[in-house]
């Protein structure tokens, strides 16, 4: 148990208290102090303890607290105190979350649940929008990345596609995309490259073309042939005419073979005589005839000798194959020539002959070389065999040149983008945006826990509401589970507009039930209660001790302490308390006094201790305060008036109120009779409703020297009033 405050510097309006005004703590222990005089403050050293660190308002504060056994607790050296429960407004701050609604309030209950609430509020209202907002970031930057690098890609294809060397396929985007790791610098062509491999591309394919031929005539038969006519010679007559005239010489072998018999000249019609056939025929004789005969059959031969060729157009051919073609036919004409030239020396050997028939002429096949065209049918028939292969494989040309063509462009388009490192960066914005996928999955994952450890948590609620009925007297309010949270129902329909009474009953009735909690389980706690019936009428104040009187009892708390301000409460549980002085002693009674910026720990006042009623000790601080205002504070004495008068209009006028509905009841009642009492009545009215309630900062902290002239002025309205109206009452008290 705790024996003692040692010490406390600095906590609040405790500046420097040592000691609880030199009685120890027992298992039972009540302060009674006035609003303002700290009695939470104390409550938040006890819970600092049970915490193991300050509250963040006391970051400088210090205190030391003894304990029975020997040992103190001190905050420089803070661990939790596993088996003391502090009940105060941080408590109701850090364990019920009163959430306004315009249906229903619901409630949010314990420490644990609470974190769970925040923790569950956290993930839905900030973590995964956050990571849903990265995600949708990371598939963007992807989706952008991939879409840039998709456009480069398809345009590459559109440009392609552009130049019509496709023949109505397509180029896309997925064509594109493997090339772009198979190119290499090899595939990047010449302008003329490509435009020679566009050409090809464009192409329709071709027919086939005949091959060019150049015949050179081959004499070599006849050559021997004149060189044998040549050689021989015949005997004959001599005609001097015929011999002079080589025409007339044929006309008349011509004529002869149309006159064999005599006869009349078919030329003159003039007989034709014996003699002159005789004459004639032997001029012409068989020999000669027949070497006349192989001359003008070697002159025939001759006169059909004669260069031959076909050429097939270089229009036939593909565009590329044309160049130089046109120019190799003029290498003909000199062939041709050649071949005239060898025809024409001939023909004149072989008449010359027919003029020497009777001589040998020599003659050499040598003399009359023909011209060689093989090399000239090579360099005609290169292109067309090219031509025709081309022809004939079109279809394999086409591709291999649309390729060539695809191949240059994705090459060109891997040297202006990096499609590797986009690559790289899209998988690097697909595997971000994978991990945030996976961590919303996470997360979701931990909702989903924590609505179902809520919902078991959740269970107790026929614990706190079996609380909640010893609480109020009755099924007033309860507590029923809702999805993940709890419903406050009133007469079986949801409760609206809780009042701060309720809202510190439930509250007070949850701490009860996590008195049960099984973390206590075998160990009996120390318990601190500060003002647990805040707000509440009298009959649930009775409830509050009748709750107290029975959970925590002296064989079911190692220590409980209990502060308030009520003074009717305080009252109930001196009374409760009184049983707890018989030997041994187990019970302590103190006040927590405020003087002026300051508070002590004090022995309760025999006036609070030994009558049920504050009035006589609230009129003795008054007359104390005026005799030595630099032992108070303008809070305090202002406080003490509003409970003096309070108190005296309940009993005098049974009234609970100054004034209702703009209706003043001090004037008529408290004042009768007093002259200028409606503006004593302002006067009275405005020190208890404005000033006691330190509406203003400044006001609370003003000197006592500077109130007490007021104060003074106050009392004696008051004094006043009361002599006035109620003498023998002045007497009792206030004389």
């Amino acid at each position: 148990m705790f024996k003692n405050i040692k010490s406390i510097k600095n906590f609040g309006i405790f500046k420097d208290t040592k000691t609880n005004a030199g009685q120890p703590f027992l298992q039972f222990n009540l302060f009674y102090g006035f609003n303002y005089s700290g009695k939470t403050t104390l409550s938040r050293i006890f819970r600092a303890m049970q915490q193991g660190h300050l509250h963040e308002d006391f970051a400088g504060a210090t205190f030391t607290v003894e304990r029975h056994e020997g040992t103190s607790v001190s905050s420089a050296a803070l661990t939790p105190i596993t088996n003391l429960r502090v009940f105060n407004s941080d408590y109701i701050k850090d364990n019920v979350n009163f959430i306004d609604s315009s249906v229903n309030p619901v409630l949010i209950v314990g420490e644990p649940n609470i974190e769970l609430e925040t923790e569950l509020k956290r993930i839905e209202d900030v973590d995964i929008p956050a990571k849903e907002l990265e995600r949708d970031q990371h598939k963007k930057s992807a989706d952008d990345k991939q879409a840039e690098k998709d456009n480069r890609l398809k345009t590459v294809g559109q440009v392609v596609s552009a130049l019509n060397v496709l023949g109505g396929s397509t180029f896309t985007r997925t064509g594109v995309t493997p090339l772009l790791t198979q190119v290499t610098a090899k595939d990047l062509k010449t302008c003329a490259e490509l435009d020679q491999l566009m050409d090809t591309a464009r192409s329709k394919q071709a027919d086939t073309v005949n091959l060019a031929s150049i015949k050179i005539p081959d004499i070599t038969v006849l050559l021997e042939q004149i060189e044998s006519v040549l050689a021989e010679s015949v005997t004959r007559t001599t005609i001097e005419e015929l011999e002079a005239n080589a025409v007339l010489r044929k006309w008349v072998e011509d004529g002869l073979k149309h006159h064999h018999e005599p006869e009349v000249c078919q030329f003159c019609k003039n007989p034709l005589t014996a003699d002159r056939l005789d004459e004639l025929n032997g001029y012409f004789s068989d020999t000669y005839k027949n070497l006349s005969t192989k001359i003008n059959a070697a002159i025939k031969q001759v006169q059909g000798i004669s260069l031959s060729h076909s050429i097939p157009k270089a229009t036939n051919l593909y565009a590329d194959l044309q160049q130089g073609y046109d120019a190799l036919s003029d290498q003909i004409q000199p062939l041709d020539e050649q071949v005239e030239g060898v025809k024409n020396s001939l023909l004149k050997a072989l008449e010359d002959k027919r003029e020497r028939m009777e001589e040998i002429v020599p003659f050499s096949p040598s003399d009359y070389p023909m011209p060689d065209a093989l090399e000239l049918v090579q360099l005609f028939n290169t292109p067309i065999n090219e031509h025709n292969r081309r022809s004939l494989q079109h279809g394999a040309e086409q591709t291999k040149a649309r390729d060539a063509i695809k191949r240059h462009y994705a090459y060109a388009e891997t040297t202006e983008y990096d499609h590797p490192e986009a690559t790289i960066q899209v998988k690097a914005f697909k595997d971000e945006h994978q991990a945030t996928l996976t961590e919303i999955i996470r997360l979701n994952t931990r909702i989903r826990e924590i609505k179902a450890e809520l919902r078991n948590v959740k269970q107790g609620a026929d614990n706190l509401n079996d609380n909640l009925r010893l609480y109020f007297g009755k099924t007033d309010i309860e507590i029923q589970p809702i999805g993940e949270t709890y419903q406050f129902v009133r007469e079986g329909r949801p409760a609206k507009h809780l009042s701060d009474g309720e809202r510190t009953a439930i509250a007070f009735a949850y701490f009860i039930t996590e008195l049960e909690d099984e973390s206590l389980k075998g160990t009996k706690p120390i318990v601190y209660l500060d003002d647990p019936i805040c707000s509440l009428d009298s009959n649930h104040i009775y409830n509050v001790l009748g709750i107290i009187k029975d959970k925590l009892n002296h064989d079911k708390v190692e220590q409980l302490f209990i502060s308030t301000h009520n003074f009717e409460f305080f009252n109930l549980v001196k009374t409760w308390f009184s049983y707890y002085q018989r030997k041994p002693r187990r019970a302590q009674f103190y006040l927590v006094n405020r003087k002026v910026d300051q508070s002590s720990i004090c022995e309760l006042p025999e006036l609070l201790l030994n009558y049920k009623s504050e009035y006589a000790y609230l009129i003795s601080k008054i007359k104390e305060a005026i005799q030595h205002p630099e032992q108070f504070d303008a809070i305090s004495v202002q406080a003490y008036i509003r409970k003096i008068l309070e108190v005296y209009f309940s009993f005098r006028f049974n009234l609970s109120e100054f004034k209702k509905q703009g209706q003043d009841f001090i004037a008529p009642n408290f004042l009768k009779g007093i002259e200028g009492a409606e503006v004593k009545s302002s006067t009275l009215y405005e020190y208890m409703n404005e000033k006691c309630h330190a509406k203003s900062i400044v006001q609370g902290l003003e000197l006592p020297e500077a109130v007490q002239p007021q104060l003074v002025h106050i009392w004696d309205i008051i004094g006043e009033a009361i002599r006035t109206n109620d003498k023998p009452h002045y007497d009792a008290y206030y004389a």
